[in-house]
């Protein structure tokens, strides 16, 4: 072989690494956002199932509320609830700020290690009529007037 086709064949080698490197470059970026979707999916799916179950269980304590002719603290469970005059709960038998009776709700209804995912984040929401709690984007209204868990637009 001639010294010209040992080097072009150096160059062509350099230039098929460099394709290369570059695909995988383009492989991996195309991993890294289809996790990050798919992430942000199932953040929302989870959270939306929990809501669900949060507002089943608030439900019930509705009911035993009703069914116990609206005391203004029902005892159930082996605690202490405070309720809304229209008979939601509210949080704990204690005073507590408002931020932290909407934690220990989501904490005695759905529970602190419900999931995988990250700590729920629970805030009572700025009008003082109801709780927020999510975690990144996605957050979950509940509101004390009617005990409705929606998603926050």
């Amino acid at each position: 072989m001639s010294r010209q086709s040992q080097q072009d064949d150096h160059w062509l080698g350099s230039y098929r690494r460099l394709a290369v490197g570059i695909l995988l470059l383009i492989m991996v970026a195309t991993l890294a956002r289809s996790y990050l979707v798919h992430r942000e999916e199932a953040l929302a799916v989870s959270l939306t199932l929990l809501g669900e179950q949060f507002a089943e269980r608030a439900q019930r304590l509705h009911g035993l509320w009703l069914d116990q002719r609206r005391p203004a603290v029902l005892h159930a469970d082996g605690m202490a609830w405070q309720f809304d005059e229209r008979g939601w709960p509210l949080g704990a038998g204690t005073v507590m700020t408002p931020s932290e009776n909407c934690r220990w709700l989501w904490e005695q209804l759905i529970g602190t290690a419900a999931s995988t995912q990250p700590p729920v984040q629970a805030l009572a929401s700025q009008d003082g009529e109801g709780c927020q709690f999510g975690w990144e984007n996605n957050w979950l209204i509940y509101q004390f007037s009617d005990g409705r868990v929606q998603q926050k637009p």
